[in-house]
Parts: C-alpha cells; sequence; structure tokens
C-alpha cells in the first residue's frame, strides 16, 4: 500500500513539474541581426568584446573564433556596398543571412549561459539523476582538472616502501 500511495504521488505532481520546466527559460534573442552598416557595427564590437577571455563567449575555441571573425568580415563587406539590407540583391541577401546564422550557431553553442543537462544512471542504482550544469562551470571545471592533472605530473613521484 505504501508503494501505490508514493506512485499516486509522483504521477500527481509529474505534470506541474514539467509545466514549470517548459515554462522556465524563454527563447533567447539572437546574437546577431544585421540590418544597417552602423547596428551592425556595434553588434561586432560587442561580440569581439564577448569573444574575449572573461566574456559571455570566453570559452570559444580558436577554430570557432576564426570563423565567427571571417563571417563578421564578409558581413561588413557586404553591408558596406549596401546602405542597408534591403537595397541588397536576392543573392547579397542570402549570403548575408548565411553569414549571419552561421555566426548565432556558433555564439549559441559557446555561450556561457547555456544549460547543459545530462540524465544518467549513478552507479548502484537503477533511478536516472539529471543533472544541470552551464557551459562555463563544465568549462571552467574542465580547466581546473587539466591544471590539477598537470600539476600532479610535474610533481616527481618518489619510490618509497622495500
Amino acid at each position: 500500500m505504501n508503494r501505490f500511495a508514493m506512485f499516486a504521488a509522483v504521477l500527481a505532481l509529474a505534470p506541474t513539474a514539467f509545466a514549470s520546466a517548459a515554462h522556465a527559460a524563454p527563447a533567447a534573442a539572437k546574437p546577431l541581426v544585421a540590418q544597417t552598416l552602423d547596428s551592425f557595427k556595434q553588434d561586432a564590437a560587442r561580440i569581439r568584446k564577448d569573444m574575449l577571455p572573461g566574456g559571455k563567449y570566453g570559452y570559444i575555441s580558436a577554430t570557432d573564433k576564426s570563423h565567427v571573425e571571417a563571417r563578421l568580415t564578409d558581413m561588413q563587406n557586404l553591408l558596406t556596398a549596401h546602405a542597408n539590407a534591403s537595397d541588397m540583391t536576392q543573392t547579397d541577401k542570402v549570403a548575408l543571412f548565411n553569414a549571419q546564422e552561421q555566426i548565432n550557431g556558433i555564439l549559441d553553442h559557446n555561450d556561457n549561459d547555456r544549460l547543459v543537462c545530462e540524465h544518467v544512471m549513478p552507479v548502484g542504482s537503477h533511478i536516472p539523476v539529471t543533472t544541470c550544469h552551464t557551459y562555463a562551470e563544465i568549462m571552467a571545471q574542465r580547466e581546473r582538472t587539466q591544471h590539477d592533472l598537470e600539476r600532479n605530473l610535474s610533481t616527481p613521484q618518489h619510490a618509497t616502501g622495500n
């Protein structure tokens, strides 16, 4: 009887838990939306600042950073040639949109505030556990682990015993 009561309680609370999780995070705005050259220059400066260590995209890899820089240059060239996006040819609009979407995709993936959740069963249990951490927390933990490993490997190991 006790198991039945527990099962009924879990079933009763499950819909509210899923509903609150579904409404917890509103859709984030895109990091870059280029319409005019002036607004693009402001967004590009903000993005470049955020890609520095300690910024919103501080853990971005060198490869991703170079891709973002190349696409920003492409977009600036397109917007410099035209007063705004509405004056462009269809081909240039597509090129501008594609570059913008590539940048937004890379930045969304490298956003320090992005939640990364994993759903695993701990050793010795059949009950799955979900843990969530931000991308920045995961990368900081990875850096600490790498630093500790390098420090331990650089310390000489002395043989003791017989």
